[in-house]
């Protein structure tokens, strides 16, 4: 039997990770917004941190199951750090972003 050198081809859909978290825009001024793909999150929590580690109060609506805003519009500029928790998931993660 010959082999054709055909290689079985996959969707991006299931190469796509689960809780793939995405950011933007970053850097930002008024507005983060953060969209998690292909989620399996119960029930996400957000946190923003500043970059030694202190809370900061920012106000988090959530636009869907999986999108949040984040007026950060009160924020001085520089780097912060967003932690997304889900205890029932046991998900725990952390990201940068840019504040102008």
């Amino acid at each position: 039997m010959a082999q054709t050198g055909e290689l079985n081809r996959f969707s991006n859909d299931e190469l796509e990770s689960v809780n793939s978290i995405q950011l933007f825009p970053n850097p930002a001024v008024d507005l983060l917004k953060v969209k998690i793909k292909n989620s399996n999150l119960k029930a996400p929590k957000l946190i923003v941190h500043n970059i030694i580690g202190g809370e900061m109060e920012v106000e988090i609506n959530q636009i869907s199951n999986d999108e949040f805003s984040l007026s950060i519009k009160d924020l001085t500029p520089g780097y912060y750090l967003v932690a997304i928790r889900d205890d029932e998931g046991h998900f725990r993660e952390t990201y940068k972003f840019l504040k102008r």
